[in-house]
């Protein structure tokens, strides 16, 4: 019996020991349901990746932003980093031409993604359950405001001297009065 038990112990530390290289992989503690993942998210936006590069463990996505549903993006295309290593639950595979619905966090001025944040193909019906949350969004490069129209105006604006000549003339009569009632004054006296 103690064999038994002994070698049952020993199977079960063995699965064990394989299986936590795989649950150590994503770790638990992500938002699970799309909502969550919304409301961890610094910025949602859906965009079509145009270029990548890898430097160490780390690769950076560019992306050319169509719409943004959450936060401020600033610009046509940012910049998104995530951890090429299989423990990191990074995004190590998006591909170059392909459209997704970016969900990240700030990091500074840089933005991070992964696996549990909720990126994902920018299928029709993805989109249309981040939109069902957060609206229809905003384009990521605000419309070009209205051509401004300028009016010439009949009369030319009128110069100092003219404007200051009536508050000239009531200082004026204004010393005449008092110079009148002065001598009036002393006229009576």
């Amino acid at each position: 019996m103690r064999r038994f038990l002994a070698a049952l112990l020993l199977a079960c530390s063995t699965v064990v020991a394989l299986a936590a290289p795989s649950l150590a992989a994503c770790p638990a503690g992500a938002p699970s349901g799309l909502q969550e993942r919304t409301m961890a998210a610094d910025d949602i936006f859906t965009g079509v990746v145009s270029d990548r590069s890898v430097t160490g463990n780390t690769a950076t996505y560019t992306v050319d932003v169509q719409r943004i549903y959450k936060g401020t993006l600033v610009g046509e295309q940012v910049s998104v980093s995530t951890d090429t290593r299989s423990r990191a639950c990074g995004l190590p595979r998006l591909e170059k031409g392909s459209s997704y619905v970016f969900f990240t966090q700030a990091d500074g001025s840089d933005l991070t993604s992964d696996q549990r944040s909720g990126t994902s193909s920018a299928t029709d019906a993805y989109v249309a359950r981040v939109e069902s949350l957060l609206g229809e969004g905003q384009p990521a490069v605000p419309p070009t405001p209205e051509q401004a129209t300028f009016t010439t105006v009949a009369d030319p604006p009128a110069d100092v001297q003219r404007l200051a000549a009536p508050g000239a003339a009531l200082v004026i009569v204004g010393l005449l009065g008092l110079v009148f009632v002065a001598w009036r004054g002393r006229r009576r006296a």
